[in-house]
């Protein structure tokens, strides 16, 4: 005579779980995580600056957040199915037709490392590293500088000290965050002004998702927030 009882109160207690488990889902808002410090970066106790920001917008609109961990092309696909809100991205024609975008929240400087002992400017046919996937400016594709691929962007200090590279190309902000993390070499490497360009980066949301116009809304007043501050 118990196990009829048994077997309802399992499954009212797996209802109540699936129950508390939607509930979740529709509070908190799913943000992918990319590893580009100090924006966004898991490795950061705040999940970098991007997140935090992001956290503190949506948790002035009773919202919390679900990190997503994941590369850049993944998270580029989820946030296009409107399965996460994109944490940094620069605009183009293609992605305009699929997002729609935060007020600006940074302005990263894209150029040169060298070493801090180079007196003379970069000789035309410079060996320069890059990291595997990142964006070209057409300056530096439509030159006659030797191009050199890594996987990761941290050996291209050993290789710009031991002169095996004349530069290394990257992001301002995310290679000096790797810098400050060697202290004895990376001193020995600065950055070269001015940057060979400058992209305006935002947040992004799918076109196509329900919430998209709410959650930007409590994302710009965030970053309007932090302009003032």
């Amino acid at each position: 005579m118990y196990r009829p009882r048994f077997a309802l109160l399992r499954r009212l207690a797996c209802l109540a779980l699936c129950t508390a488990a939607v509930a979740q889902a529709q509070t908190s808002v799913p943000l992918c995580l990319t590893d580009f410090p100090p924006y966004v970066s898991a490795e950061l106790p705040d999940g970098g600056s991007m997140t935090a920001l992001a956290r503190r917008a949506f948790a002035a609109g009773g919202l919390g957040v679900q990190t997503l961990h994941v590369p850049w092309v993944r998270a580029l696909a989820l946030a296009r199915n409107g399965d996460c809100v994109l944490m940094t991205v620069w605009r183009n024609a293609e992605r305009d037709a699929l997002f729609r975008y935060s007020l600006p929240v940074a302005r990263m400087q894209l150029g040169f490392f060298v070493r801090a002992d180079r007196k003379a400017p970069l000789p035309a046919d410079a060996t320069i590293a890059y990291q595997r996937g990142s964006y070209l400016p057409p300056e530096l594709v439509g030159s006659d500088y030797k191009l050199h691929e890594l996987v990761d962007p941290r050996p291209g200090v050993e290789m710009l000290n031991r002169g095996r590279v004349d530069a290394v190309f990257s992001e301002r902000a995310s290679f000096e965050y790797q810098l400050a993390k060697l202290p004895q070499t990376g001193s020995t490497i600065r950055w070269q002004a001015p940057p060979l360009e400058v992209k305006t980066t935002f947040m992004a949301i799918s076109r196509d998702h329900p919430k998209a116009e709410a959650w930007l809304e409590l994302l710009n007043r965030e970053i309007r927030q932090s302009v003032r501050n």
